[in-house]
């Protein structure tokens, strides 16, 4: 779940960290938090989906991002789908942003509610996606509503298939859980949601590149496609069902994990987390890619 949008609060089991600990969390409490995936993860979701558009999705697509604007209301000059991936997230901050839209709140212990009661007004992942592929199909919709319909759609096609986007342990989505990866060198602290987002993905895709899609994503497009045969293409709803499942029996099996809580130390997450999270994580992105085509190609159809 992309959290950065919620009210930071100093998190009470802080005050029993050791001094440097301590300090540590409590910027990271009060600074925005990772975005979902990260700009390589998700320009490698649009990048594949551009792959495996059918002709006409690929011309309606074109018209759409035609006259597109960038956040601050001038012409953006992106002409597909991977350059687009990341402008939800480019425009926090502003009027058309909408925070709660990132992710599905389901808990990540006990059964899983309705969705009706962690989406409240329909303001989730699954429930906009859902609406703003209504209003993607209209062709009668003014330009400007299908076009940022169109944007919203890759990006959240993208976070849905990130497994802490669909689930929470009270630590909004592993964002206040410090983690380390047993010899692996990273920039400054981490999260277990930033772990997913960015050092994960780029394991998985086996690249330092941090904001372009790997060189051979038109091989990683024909294993996409493959692979969302072989699995389906669901819902929504059903994706975060996925995502939600995988949370619990691979994000959150970190040493030391309780519902509930939070860890008051840094948890280092051994190789065989690693390598078992980087191979889902590769599989979530060839798999949010290959949907979000198969989306637009039935969506884009011309009557």
């Amino acid at each position: 779940m992309l959290k950065a949008y919620v009210p930071c609060h100093t998190n009470p089991v802080m005050r029993s960290f050791p001094v440097l600990l301590r300090g540590l969390a409590l910027i990271l409490a009060c600074v925005p938090c990772a975005f979902a995936w990260g700009p390589q993860g998700h320009r490698t979701v649009g990048a594949i989906a551009d792959r495996l558009l059918t002709p006409a999705a690929r011309a309606a697509v074109g018209e759409l991002l035609a006259a597109d604007l960038d956040k601050f209301d001038n012409p953006s000059g992106r002409a597909t789908l991977e350059s687009v991936a990341v402008w939800a997230d480019e425009i926090r901050g502003t009027a058309a942003d909408e925070p709660r839209w990132h992710y599905d709140d389901v808990p990540v212990c006990g059964p899983v509610p309705p969705r009706e009661q962690y989406c409240r007004g329909g303001q989730c992942n699954s429930a906009q996606l859902e609406r703003l592929t209504t209003v993607l199909a209209d062709s009668h919709a003014e330009l400007r509503a299908r076009n940022e319909a169109l944007k919203w759609i890759v990006h959240l096609v993208g976070d849905i298939h990130q497994p802490l986007h669909a689930a929470d342990n009270g630590d909004l989505g592993g964002n206040r859980v410090l983690v380390a990866l047993a010899g692996v060198r990273t920039r400054g602290r981490l999260t277990l949601h930033g772990a997913w987002d960015s050092e994960l993905v780029a394991l998985a895709l086996e690249t330092r590149r941090r904001q372009r899609p790997p060189r051979d994503i038109d091989t990683l497009a024909l294993e996409a496609r493959r692979l969302a045969a072989e699995a389906g293409q669901g819902t929504p709803a059903s994706w975060a069902s996925e995502s939600n499942h995988l949370a619990r029996n691979v994000a959150y099996r970190y040493p030391g994990f309780a519902c509930g809580s939070v860890p008051e130390r840094i948890v280092v997450l051994d190789r065989d987390y690693q390598r078992e999270a980087s191979g889902l994580v590769r599989e979530r992105l060839l798999l949010a890619g290959a949907r979000l085509a198969n989306l637009l190609n039935e969506t884009l159809v011309t009557h």
